[in-house]
């Protein structure tokens, strides 16, 4: 049980550990069983989470809002990465109860994305994110979601059967990048995948590609052989690396209105690609995304069952 010094810590923008935790026992009484605040080094886990810096936190909120004009451009990656989370040929044959924790989720894009792809899965998705004012909009939006850093889940023991680290792993600092990883590896059931996802270097709208993209400066991006390295490391096996299409694809009614919606998610663009598709007109920028996949082994007659919802 938590504490109540610890139900008495702030931890959302105008609510307590305490008032999170149980709106999320009313909310959402399953995933509510494996939150584990009390775990040995968590109440220093929870004082070392940033207060909301007044530039950078509203720099990022900005970011997020350009994004959120049109959630679906980035669909055909995302797509590609739930169906190598979960082991299946397309997120349609994802069974419900299957979870997926997102650590880098922001205000939950990937958790809204995927509920469109595949409504019978239920809430999914657990989105997470270290910014307070992230997770209250995912909450806002229905969406379980918890406030933590990536290299410190308040997450139980093999309580996920996936792990998706992607669209945000260049904020993660290279000196913390295995720590992530294990931490990932420690809350996935035995069978259960880590995904790692970051845009190849080299490729359309990296920095070497001669592109500037609306993100907050980060650390240099992951590599085939970093992701081969951090899975390894974290005890995971049967892993590959997979070279992903992940574009950019914005519709809309005319040319003009589709470079426009393309200049709302973009500040420069190297080749981006209009054309029309029947009654629309697609703006399309090409991403190649390197996308790593591990599995924890299978204990003994254990099998890999999803939350219970």
């Amino acid at each position: 049980m938590t504490t109540k010094a610890l139900r008495r810590r702030p931890y959302l923008p105008g609510l307590s550990l305490g008032d999170y935790l149980d709106f999320i026992e009313d909310r959402f009484p399953a995933f509510a069983r494996v939150l584990w605040f009390d775990r040995t080094g968590g109440a220093d886990a929870l004082g070392s989470l940033p207060r909301p810096a007044r530039g950078g936190a509203n720099a990022r909120a900005d970011l997020q809002r350009h994004a959120r004009r049109d959630p679906m451009a980035g669909a055909r990656g995302m797509r590609a990465l739930f169906t190598l989370a979960a082991g299946v040929t397309s997120p349609e044959r994802v069974p419900r109860g299957w979870n997926v924790l997102d650590p880098l989720g922001g205000d939950g894009v990937l958790a809204q994305v995927f509920a469109t792809m595949a409504p019978q899965a239920g809430h999914a998705v657990i989105t997470s994110d270290v910014a307070g004012e992230m997770v209250i909009e995912a909450l806002r939006a229905g969406l379980p979601a918890v406030r933590q850093r990536a290299r410190f889940l308040f997450i139980r023991d093999e309580a996920v059967d996936a792990v998706l680290l992607a669209y945000g792993t260049r904020r993660i600092p290279e000196a913390d990048r295995l720590l992530v990883c294990q931490e990932a590896a420690r809350v996935l059931r035995p069978g259960g995948r880590l995904v790692i996802h970051d845009f190849e270097e080299g490729a359309p709208l990296t920095p070497s590609g001669g592109a500037r993209r609306p993100v907050a400066a980060g650390h240099p991006r992951f590599t085939a052989a970093d992701m081969e390295r951090c899975l390894a490391l974290s005890g995971l096996h049967a892993i590959r690396v997979h070279r992903v299409h992940d574009p950019l694809v914005l519709r809309k009614g005319s040319a003009a209105e589709a470079r426009a919606l393309l200049s709302g998610h973009l500040l420069d663009t190297v080749g981006p690609a209009v054309f029309r598709d029947g009654s629309d007109w697609v703006a399309e920028v090409p991403r190649v995304a390197l996308v790593a996949v591990g599995e924890k082994r299978p204990a003994a007659g254990c099998g890999t069952p999803g939350l219970a919802r």
